[in-house]
C-alpha cells in the first residue's frame, strides 16, 4: 500500500488540502491528515498540487522521429502538406520505427504529467502487427494506457487495413488497452472502401480525421454529393463514441448527425492554428449537445499548452474574451475522463475511493489564496504555466520520481537515434 500524505488535490471536481491519499493499483482510501492510518511506502507532497493524470485525446505516437526531418518541401494548402511531408514519411514506417518512436513519445509523454493517449497510428511499411508495435512501446515497456487504431487509407492496401483495426480490437479488452477502428480521413477513401469498412467494422467505435481542412469538406461534396458526416453515416461507420478529430469544417447539419449518433470531437487547436486550417465551432458542438475533449495531433507534448490553447483559439474565433470560459474548458476535461473510463472500463479522473490510481504531482507555491470556488481558475492562469511534473503514477505504479524516470533513458535514446536515422535515409531527409 502507498500513501501520498500533506496533499493538495484538484481533480477538476474537488479542491481540498491536508489530505491523505491511499492506494496501491486503486485509490483505496483518501481522508484528512489526521485520520492517516500509514502505508508501506509513503510520499510527502509538501509543496506541491496532486492531480489525476493528463489524457491526450488525439495523438499521432509515430510522429516522435519527424521532428527535425530535413526535408525539402513547399506546400501550397493542407493536401499538399499531407503528400510532402506526413505522408511521405508514415509510407516508411516499419514496427520496428513504429515501435521505438512510440517508446520515445511514451516517457516524453510521462514526463509531462500525461497517463493515457488516444493514438492514430499509420505505417505503410508493415502494416500487420504495427498496432501491437505502438502498443509496446507505450503500454507494456512505459506501462501507460493506450487506446489504439490504425488509420484506413486508400494509401494502403486496404484488406491489411482492415484486417489490422480487427485483429487488434478483437484480443485487447483489459483495463491498460483497447481498439478503435481506425482511418485517415474523407479525403483518402473512396465509398468503396467506406462500404468495406462498414461491412466489417461491427459496433467498434471510429477514430478519423473529420473536415479537418476545407479541402476535405469540399472533395467529399464534389465527389461525393454530400458533407463528410453524412457521407459516412450512410455507410454506417458513425458509431456511438467514435472519436471525430478536428471537425474544424463541419456544419449544422453535420453536427446533427454527429450528436444523433451520440459520437465524441477531439478538438486539436494548437494543431490546428499551426496547419492554418482554421478553429472548430465550439459553440456549434455545445448547442448540439456533442461531447468535446482535447488532443494535440502530435504537435509537442504538454497538453497544458493545448488546454489554454482551447480558451485562446475560441477567443480569437468568435472576437470575443467571453465566448468560451473556464467552464467550458472543465467540460471538456470532465468528458475525456468519462470517455476514457467507459473505453478502459475502470474509473478514471477523481481522486476518490475506487478510481484508478492514475496520478501525477507537480510542485508549485500559491501566491494567491486558492480554494473550491476559483481552484479552476487558478490551475488555468497559474498552474499551467509553470506545468513541471515531479512524480507520476499510472494504475498505482511509480514512473517518474523526482523528475527522474524508471526507464533507461539513455538506452531508449540511444536505439531511437539509430532507428530515426534509418528511416531518415529511407525517406530521403
Amino acid at each position: 500500500m502507498k500513501a501520498i500524505i500533506n496533499a493538495t488535490y484538484y481533480d477538476y471536481h474537488t479542491f481540498r488540502k491536508d489530505a491523505y491519499i491511499l492506494f496501491d493499483k486503486t485509490i483505496r482510501e483518501v481522508g484528512d491528515m489526521n485520520d492517516f492510518p500509514g502505508a508501506d511506502e509513503v510520499m510527502d507532497a509538501g509543496d506541491a498540487m496532486v492531480l489525476p493524470g493528463l489524457i491526450n485525446g488525439h495523438a499521432h505516437m509515430y510522429g516522435a522521429f519527424f521532428r527535425g526531418i530535413p526535408l525539402s518541401m513547399n506546400p501550397r494548402s493542407f493536401t499538399e502538406l499531407l503528400r510532402q511531408f506526413f505522408w511521405k514519411i508514415d509510407a516508411e514506417l516499419d514496427c520496428e520505427t513504429t515501435y521505438h518512436g512510440a517508446r520515445v513519445y511514451g516517457v516524453e509523454h510521462i514526463k509531462q504529467g500525461v497517463t493515457s493517449i488516444f493514438d492514430h497510428h499509420a505505417g505503410g511499411k508493415e502494416i500487420i502487427g504495427s498496432l501491437d508495435a505502438v502498443k509496446q512501446g507505450i503500454v507494456d515497456d512505459t506501462g501507460m494506457r493506450g487506446l489504439f487504431c490504425f488509420e484506413t487509407s486508400d494509401r494502403f492496401p486496404i484488406d491489411k487495413c482492415i484486417e489490422e483495426n480487427l485483429r487488434f480490437a478483437g484480443k485487447e479488452k483489459g483495463e491498460m488497452c483497447r481498439g478503435l477502428f481506425g482511418m485517415h480521413a474523407s479525403l483518402s477513401v473512396s465509398d468503396k472502401t467506406l462500404a468495406r469498412v462498414g461491412e466489417a467494422i461491427g459496433d467498434i467505435p471510429l477514430h478519423v480525421h473529420m473536415g479537418e481542412s476545407l479541402e476535405d469538406e469540399l472533395k467529399s461534396i464534389n465527389d461525393f454529393g454530400h458533407r463528410i458526416a453524412q457521407r459516412f453515416d450512410a455507410f454506417g461507420l458513425l458509431k456511438e463514441d467514435s472519436v471525430l478529430a478536428h471537425c474544424v469544417n463541419i456544419d449544422e447539419s453535420e453536427a446533427e448527425v454527429i450528436a444523433a449518433r451520440n459520437c465524441v470531437v477531439a478538438l486539436n487547436p494548437t494543431s490546428n492554428m499551426n496547419t492554418g486550417v482554421g478553429v472548430a465551432d465550439t459553440q456549434m458542438l455545445k448547442r448540439h449537445g456533442i461531447r468535446t475533449m482535447i488532443g494535440n495531433d502530435n504537435l509537442g507534448i504538454d497538453l497544458t499548452i493545448d488546454y489554454r490553447n482551447t480558451i485562446y483559439a475560441n477567443h480569437l474565433r468568435y472576437g470575443s474574451p467571453m465566448s468560451f470560459g473556464y467552464d467550458d474548458l472543465l467540460r471538456n476535461i470532465h468528458q475525456v475522463y468519462e470517455y476514457a473510463s467507459k473505453s478502459f472500463g475502470v474509473k478514471i479522473g477523481k481522486i476518490e475511493k475506487g478510481y484508478a490510481a492514475d496520478l501525477i504531482v507537480v510542485p508549485h507555491r500559491f501566491p494567491v489564496e486558492v480554494n473550491q470556488d476559483n481552484a479552476f481558475g487558478y490551475m488555468v492562469d497559474g498552474l499551467y504555466n509553470v506545468f513541471k511534473p515531479r512524480d507520476v503514477f499510472v494504475a498505482g505504479e511509480n514512473k517518474m520520481k523526482d523528475y527522474v524516470t524508471v526507464f533507461d533513458e539513455e538506452k531508449i535514446y540511444s536505439q531511437a537515434r539509430a532507428v530515426s536515422k534509418a528511416l531518415w535515409d529511407r525517406v530521403g531527409g
